[in-house]
């Protein structure tokens, strides 16, 4: 009996790291791990709980020059400083489920499209690292759907076909009209932030990559593409007719 079950689950293991995109189950893992990491490292720090940690935080970024958006550093001193410990705690926890759920592949794609929302923000805040190393490879695990494999979403997307909720099988015909939709508003709007960012650069230069408008830029350039290609691939396996 425990010949039969070692067997199953060994068989099951290798049908499993030769689906597509098995590759970067690796980055799944070292992701969720980092977001894990970064909610239990802020859990033990008492300046998170009360939210002067985050307001030192704020305030750094704001007198050093770092935030590069006007619009952005008036959210941080008229919306975000007044309520920073509810939102450190909203970090703290957020940080926490994201890597949970990465991990155990359960709303992957959900989880991942949190995780680059924080990661923008801090990015917004001026914290370029690693926010920036954290989009690209959430982004690549995001498209490539890897939740499905060796993850709960593999059941899940039986009941729920929405990829930006849950990560679909390789090759799966499951998606809803609704995310050709999504993925041509996420282009445009990662266009538009590229144009919104751009006015901003400060350096063109070699150092360009420590200028948070240019960052910007080159991610809001990458995610444009991304989603352009990933929706020519969507309509090409998905049958969006009446």
């Amino acid at each position: 009996m425990k010949t039969l079950t070692f067997g199953r689950i060994k068989d099951n293991l290798l049908s499993e790291v030769q689906k597509d995109s098995a590759y970067l189950i690796p980055l799944r893992l070292f992701i969720g791990v980092g977001w894990v990491r970064a909610g239990l490292e802020k859990w033990i720090e008492s300046g998170w709980h009360d939210g002067s940690s985050l307001l030192a935080f704020f305030d750094g970024q704001i007198t050093s020059g770092q935030v590069a958006f006007p619009f952005y550093q008036n959210l941080l001193q008229g919306v975000f400083s007044p309520r920073a410990q509810a939102l450190s705690w909203l970090i703290m926890v957020g940080q926490f489920l994201v890597g949970i759920a990465v991990l155990a592949g359960l709303f992957t794609n959900f989880a991942l499209l949190c995780g680059m929302f924080m990661n923008f923000n801090f990015i917004f805040a001026g914290e370029i690292n690693p926010s920036a190393f954290y989009i690209v490879i959430q982004l690549a695990l995001f498209i490539g759907n890897t939740g499905a494999i060796i993850g709960l979403d593999q059941f899940l997307s039986r009941r729920i076909p929405i990829c930006f909720l849950v990560a679909q099988p390789p090759g799966s015909s499951n998606c809803l009209p609704i995310d050709r939709a999504t993925f041509v508003g996420l282009a445009l709007l990662a266009l538009v932030a590229a144009g919104v960012a751009f006015p901003h650069i400060r350096d063109f230069g070699p150092h360009s990559v420590e200028d948070p408008a240019m960052i910007l830029l080159v991610l809001s350039t990458v995610i444009a593409l991304s989603a352009a290609i990933s929706l020519l691939r969507l309509a090409k396996t998905v049958d969006f007719s009446p």
